[in-house]
């Protein structure tokens, strides 16, 4: 068994910690936004971070505008190579249509560094680790993996979502998803769920 379990405490704890910081102006409120949209973006996706941090302005902005809206994460941009869609969660929405106002479609929407850092000198402890482990950015992913089992969103969506556990000729000549299905499919568990 995995020592390393992640809560909704947990992601909670990071957030709250994020908002503590501006509301007495340690970090200004664009960081702010941008950290928490990162954390519960990733949380809600259970993205790697060196895929979240390759990934566009435009391609939110796409999504956003899809009637699902469902990122697409290009094959270049995933450790395996993996192009796959990622759903985004309807509490994302508002935040992240104020991250892509007025910024360029190329430009990377998150900083996943600069976040990385911030948690590294932040030192926040998980709430059920026994051995006194502090937060990172991954944790995150293991967040959803472990939140997906306890909802029971344990189907192939998610292992194409996540792009984990996708290898075999099943995957490369059998397994094919429409964004709108993987959407649906996400919000039957997901949909209720509020972090």
């Amino acid at each position: 068994m995995t020592e390393r379990i992640i809560t909704d405490d947990d992601i909670d704890a990071v957030s709250t910690r994020i908002r503590d910081e501006v509301k007495i102006r340690l970090i200004d409120a664009q960081k702010g936004l941008h950290h928490k949209t990162l954390v519960l973006f990733a949380a809600y996706s259970g993205q790697r971070p060196s895929t979240i941090g390759r990934l566009t302005v435009g391609q939110f902005r796409q999504a956003l505008s899809l009637e699902y809206p469902v990122l697409k994460v290009e094959a270049h941009q995933d450790k395996i190579r993996m192009a796959h869609y990622v759903p985004i969660h309807p509490s994302l929405i508002k935040d992240l249509n104020e991250l892509i106002n007025e910024r360029a479609d190329e430009e990377k929407m998150f900083n996943t560094l600069v976040m990385e850092r911030w948690l590294k000198e932040r030192n926040i402890p998980l709430s059920k680790a026994n051995n006194c482990s502090k937060f990172v950015l991954s944790d995150c992913r293991k967040f959803f993996e472990q939140k997906s089992d306890e909802i029971g969103f344990d189907d192939a969506n998610k292992a194409f979502i996540m792009t984990h556990g996708v290898s075999g000729v099943q995957w490369s000549n059998y397994k094919a998803f429409l964004p709108e299905n993987v959407y649906s499919r996400y919000m039957e568990y997901w949909g209720k769920s509020e972090i």
